[in-house]
């Protein structure tokens, strides 16, 4: 943010960082302000939108805290002013009452982060460093945390509560390959969709962790994380879940493939049960990882570099890994017409390759098949716009992105299937005809074997 004067411009900063809050609570508004004047800030306060324009015009504060939940002119309009007349200001978004798509929302139209009423504290204020652009002064807790044991307690939900974390995925260094870096996302992001199995709506919230953490999903009031592991696969039937104890994370390949593609290896994922669907691809969780921005962090992190062949399934059906460089995917399909054969090859050495060959590549399904899975509770969200729906004579509900898109959805899911080591593989993989349980079958032979040789 440029350095102005406040008689040339209400968008300027200062030496002391000075923080406006907005709440029609004045309790909420007292409670922050002490906890922010505590931590040197400057701070003033707002009962309304109106009070708040006024302010920014007059006082230059360098952040707002603004509730989404307002009478009179709402959070959401106030923002929408706020950018037509400061678009640099960020803007943090806190609510105990908001839809998650009022929230996605607000991060379109600029919002910074959002928080989740009752607040925890901790949780604010490292949001507020983050949002000030200050995530050094974040750094010290980080490094504590990456040198601590597997079970921790991390007072990171958004929601107040504390979050159980299993750091099982970071915390294994076996078959050490390149060193990597570690990442998350740069602020809190929102997506609001359908699961495609359960056919409820199920809304997705994203949060950054600190550096040695691991991808965790769990439930928006639970206190309890699954890791992004192999050891917590429950079922692999037409979609891989996740469980430990009542928390429950299905669908997740198309999500943990992009951030398979991306290199994030921290972050905790707040679902209903099951990752929404979108439109059946990952290309919609991309646009949102390059809309938010990805942020490097310190610690340990190293490919899976396999010494020998490892080799899952029969003739028909397979899957390998053997040694090579990167990471590379040689899949072939065979089905009936009108798929029929397919092959590619693919390597994942770029998001901008990832993005335009991958992301895109949609489900796909068979009208002979559709009875069967919804008798079995499956494919209960299944729409025609997020998922291909093959007939006798070829695809009858939209036009094919790619002429091969069938193989190119299962490299997709493959690419997300193979992250739940925690750690991206080295090896050259081929696969014939293979599924989720083939692909966590291998997962799981390779854990075996590398915990045997270490």
């Amino acid at each position: 943010m440029e350095m102005q004067s406040a008689s040339s411009s209400p968008c300027r900063s200062s030496t002391q960082e000075r923080i406006l809050i907005v709440d029609d609570e004045e309790s909420i508004r007292r409670t922050l302000e002490a906890v922010l004047r505590d931590e040197g800030y400057l701070t003033c306060s707002a009962q309304n939108g109106l009070a708040a324009l006024e302010l920014i015009r007059t006082q230059a504060p360098d952040l707002v805290v603004l509730d989404i939940w307002m009478s009179g002119m709402d959070g959401v309009e106030t923002l929408k002013q706020i950018k037509e007349q400061c678009p640099s200001l960020p803007v943090v978004m806190i609510s105990g009452h908001a839809t998650i798509a009022t929230a996605i929302a607000a991060t379109k139209m600029g919002a910074s982060d959002f928080v989740e009423k009752p607040l925890d504290l901790d949780v604010f204020l490292r949001t507020i460093k983050r949002a000030l652009g200050n995530p050094a002064e974040c750094a010290a807790d980080e490094k504590q945390l990456a040198r601590g044991q597997n079970e921790l307690t991390l007072d990171l939900g958004s929601s107040g509560q504390s979050v159980q974390l299993n750091r099982i995925a970071l915390s294994e260094q076996t078959w050490r390959g390149p060193a990597l870096r570690q990442h998350t996302i740069a602020r809190s992001a929102l997506l609001y969709g359908q699961g495609l199995h359960s056919g409820k709506k199920s809304g997705l919230i994203l949060e950054p962790l600190p550096a040695g953490s691991g991808i965790h999903f769990m439930g928006v009031s639970d206190s309890q994380a699954v890791p992004a592991h192999v050891d917590f696969v429950e079922s692999t039937g037409f979609a891989t879940t996740l469980r430990l104890g009542q928390t429950q994370a299905g669908t997740i390949e198309h999500l943990m493939s992009a951030l398979h593609a991306y290199g994030i290896s921290n972050l905790l994922i707040k679902c209903n049960g099951e990752v929404p669907v979108l439109d059946g691809s990952a290309r919609e969780f991309c646009s949102l990882f390059a809309d938010i921005g990805v942020e490097e962090q310190e610690g340990e992190w190293y490919a899976i570099a396999v010494p020998e062949t490892i080799r899952v399934g029969n003739d028909r059906e397979f899957i390998q890994i053997e040694p090579g460089q990167g990471f590379v995917i040689d899949y072939t399909l065979e089905y009936p017409k009108p798929v029929g054969s397919q092959h590619m090859r693919f390597v994942l050495n770029s998001v901008d390759a990832y993005r335009k060959e991958i992301a895109p590549a949609r489900t796909f399904g068979f009208v002979k098949d559709i009875g069967m899975l919804q008798r079995q509770g499956l494919a209960l969200g299944g729409r025609f716009d997020n998922f291909v729906l093959f007939g006798e004579e070829g695809p009858i509900n939209d036009a094919l992105r790619f002429p091969d898109e069938p193989v190119r959805h299962k490299i997709l899911d493959l690419i997300g299937d193979l992250y739940l080591l925690g750690r991206p593989l080295h090896g050259k993989i081929t696969a014939r005809m293979t599924g989720h349980s083939d692909n966590i079958a291998l997962l799981r032979a390779i854990r075996e074997k590398s915990a045997i040789k270490n």
